[in-house]
Parts: C-alpha cells; structure tokens; sequence
C-alpha cells in the first residue's frame, strides 16, 4: 500500500517553475550589477571633471592680445577729440582699422611715459599699423594736419587778414566779417573794434576746417595771456600795448627798446608831443622811413605830431621784447631818438633839440652817401 508520509515525485512542471525562478533571479543580480556600475562610472566622471576644473582654474590666463605686425599700409586720417582718454583714442584707432585692438594700444602706451603728450587734433595714419607703431606716430607732430600761420611783430590787422585768407578756403572778405564780431574775438571795450595790437604775432596751428572767428580768438586771447604772464593789470593792457606797438615799429636793435620806450615816458610826463614818424606810417603807409610835411600834417588822433599824449590805441603787433620794453623801460634823460644808420639800426639820444638836430644831420649825411 502506498506510504502516506511518502514524498510526492516532481513533475515536469514543477522543474521548470523553479528554473525560470533561478534565472530571473540570476537576471536581476546582473541589472544590479550593471546599474552599479554605471553609477560608479558617472561619480568617477563628475569627480575627474571637479578635479580637472580645479587644476585649471589655478593656471594663469593665457589670451594673446590681438596686434598687426609692420608700419602699415594705404593711408587715413583719424581725430583726437579734445578730453579723449586713453581708451577713447584706442577705441578710435580700432574702430578705424587702424590697430588690431584696444587692448595693444592700451598696452603699448601704458608702457611709454610719453603718450600722455598726445595732443587734441586731426593725425595721418596707416591701417593695421602694430600698436607700438601707431603710439610713435600720433606722438610725432609730423604726423599731424595742421594748418600753420607765423605773423611777424610789427603788422597792423589786414595783413593778419590776408594771412588767415591765404591759409584757408575763405575769403579776405570772410575774415573782415569775423573780425567785426569783437565780442566773440574777446576784445576789449577800449579797443573800440580796431584789432591791431591785440592779435599777438606768433606762429599759430589750427585743425582743419577752423573758421577765422576762432583763428582771431585765439591770438586776441593770446595778447591777453601774454599780458598776464608778464604781469599786466587789465586795467593797464590798453596802455602798454600801445606804447609796446610804439617801440616795435621804431627800434631796430635790442638794446634801443628799453631806451625808446624811455624817451616816450619822459616825454609823456612833461606833455610834449610824442612826434613819431611810426604813428604818421599808420595813417600813411608810405615806402621810406621818412615822413612828408603833408603826411605830418594829416587831421587825426593817431598823428603824434599834431596831438599830445598816446595815439587812442596801438598801431601793430608787439612781440614780448616790446612789451617788456613798454613795462620797464631804461631810465635816462633823454627825450629825442634817430636812427642815423638804416642798415645797422644804429642810434643816438639826445636830451635837447640842439644835439638832436647834430643826429639828425648824421643821419642825412649817411643817406647822401648811400643813395643809389
């Protein structure tokens, strides 16, 4: 009979149940396996690249700054501003194709004390010059587009006219025009429009395009500054520059300034009539040093020969010799002056007519010799 504690012999479907239970098990063992070790590799990953960011940001920067080699080639103008920074004329170099960057600009003239001597104005430059090269150039007046007037001392007003004229597009007629708005020129009250004396006789530079008005301007405010440099009360401007215009249109030499402008004071104290014959060649332009009866005898406040005391205002331009000659001059006794050797300038002083009159017969007799 059949035992009833006996076990019960597996079936075919009982062995298959448990084998594809192993292998499922056997199946999750590997996913777990894997995802472990993906996970694994991705902290290993995070990890190398924490580290690599690391190291690397304990390394120094090593961005080349963008320059052009060589002095450049074709040809281009560029502007200063007035009150442009370092950075503003890198950023005009730049943005003209000029140099490569700001940044090699800024490098070079950071590095050469010199630049801070750029000056406002309009510059001839190549394009892709290397930085080093553009710095020189704008530090090189050559370099620059200016327009250049020189004035001698001892001009009157039209030929600071035709000068401007001649150097511009404008015409004499044009700076006649600009020269009657005195209140823009900066001239004084006393001047009663008449510019000669206040026009400072000097070599001057102008940008482009720069109209006549701020031409004159600049050379009344000049006279001023000259003025004040030298010690000149406002109040005391007027009167200086016309004795000063005085002595530039009668001295020839150096040394006879400071002893003209002697003779002019000493005369003005004592109320004796100036009798220049420069005063007369205001009115009469004439060729000659000498002066005509007629000439002499012209109805006008200018004529020193006919009214005592200083002609109403200056009647050329003054150099600072003249001015200075005007403020200090030499202390003698003298009251006539005659240059009796027109090549040399050479002159003598006399403090009465009688011996003034022997100078003057001195100056004759060189004239007898060296007629032609």
């Amino acid at each position: 009979m059949t035992d009833l504690f006996e076990a019960e012999a597996p079936s075919t479907t009982t062995l298959d149940l448990r084998r594809y239970q192993r292998h499922q098990r056997r199946v999750a063992r590997r996913k777990r396996a894997a995802l472990a070790s993906a996970v694994a590799l991705v902290l290993v990953a995070i990890a190398g690249s924490v580290a690599w960011n690391f190291v690397e940001s304990l390394q120094p920067e090593t961005t080349e700054i963008a320059d052009f080699e060589g002095a450049g080639q074709g040809n281009l103008q560029i502007v200063v501003e007035p009150g442009d920074s370092g950075a503003d004329i890198a950023a005009t170099l730049t943005e003209a194709g000029v140099v490569a960057s700001e940044e090699a600009f800024l490098r070079e003239a950071n590095a050469n004390p010199d630049s801070s001597r750029i000056v406002p104005g309009y510059y001839f430059m190549q394009r892709e010059m290397k930085a080093e090269f553009a710095l020189l150039a704008l530090l090189d007046p050559d370099n620059r587009d200016t327009l250049t007037i020189t004035i001698p001392e001892g001009r009157t007003q039209g030929f600071y006219f035709q000068r401007i004229a001649d150097l511009t597009e404008h015409s004499i007629e044009d700076v006649e025009s600009a020269a009657e708005d005195t209140e823009a020129l900066g001239l004084p009250e006393e001047a009663n429009g008449n510019l000669d004396g206040y026009l400072f006789p000097a070599t001057y530079s102008f940008n482009p395009g720069t109209e006549p008005t701020d031409m004159l301007a600049e050379m009344v405010s000049t006279t001023f500054s000259t003025l004040d440099d030298l010690g000149v009360e406002e109040d005391e401007r007027h009167r200086i520059l016309t004795v000063a215009s005085i002595i530039e249109r009668e001295a020839r030499l150096a040394e006879d300034r400071p002893m003209i402008s002697g003779v002019i004071y000493n005369r003005l104290d004592t109320d004796m009539r100036l009798e220049m014959d420069s005063t007369v060649k205001y009115l009469s332009p004439s060729e000659g040093v000498f002066t005509s009866d007629d000439e002499r005898a012209i109805d006008s406040p200018y004529n020193t020969y006919q009214n005592t005391g200083l002609p109403p205002g200056p009647i050329a331009g003054s150099g600072v010799a003249s001015i200075e000659a005007a403020i200090s001059p030499a202390d003698h006794d003298y009251m006539f002056f005659v240059t009796v050797n027109l090549v040399t300038g050479e002159t003598e002083y006399a403090e009465n007519f009688t011996d003034h009159q022997a100078n003057v017969r001195i100056l004759q007799e060189w004239v007898r010799e060296n007629e032609d």
